[in-house]
């Protein structure tokens, strides 16, 4: 029945939507558009709604590549969870920085290197994580704003602890 192949073909549809609308939220961000642009760009009421939508958005596309970074981490065990999760956890402070890539000269390519943490095998990603807290504690880093300073943290942590 052509009615319902249509609609299984919704979900995933709007599943790449979202994850377009998120790429292009982000990119306005660090573009320099502010959250009350945004907002009037979406047809939103406020900077809040916006905001909350934009997490919404990453808080979905974490959760639909769960299944498959389950998958990666079963032969690594709870250190390759606790690392891929401190990863993307910074990866979505990361995201809803306005100011991130001028922060230093290879804040760009620590953001994109941890845009590939969800889908990586757990040996590539520890390889990933090593490579941002390199380039994150290189001289020319200037002190983080806090919430971004503690998600380093805990990756800094989850890396010490991975086996």
């Amino acid at each position: 029945m052509a009615e319902l192949e249509g609609l299984r073909g919704i979900r995933a549809r709007r599943a790449a939507l979202d994850a377009e609308e998120l790429e292009l939220i982000d990119r306005a961000r660090r573009s320099g558009g502010t959250w009350p642009e945004i907002a009037a760009a979406l047809g939103l009421g406020s900077r809040q709604a916006a905001e909350q939508r934009r997490l919404r958005l990453a808080r979905a596309a974490e959760r639909d590549s769960l299944p498959r970074r389950w998958e990666l981490d079963q032969a690594y065990g709870r250190s390759a969870v606790d690392l891929r999760k401190c990863a993307v956890e910074l990866h979505r402070r990361i995201g809803a920085d306005r100011r991130w890539d001028d922060r230093f000269r290879r804040a760009a390519l620590v953001r994109e290197t941890l845009a590939a943490a969800p889908d990586a095998p757990a040996g590539a990603l520890h390889d990933l994580v090593t490579v941002v807290l390199a380039d994150l504690a290189a001289p020319d880093v200037p002190v983080l704003p806090g919430p971004l300073r503690a998600a380093v943290n805990r990756l800094r942590g989850a890396a010490a602890s991975y086996t």
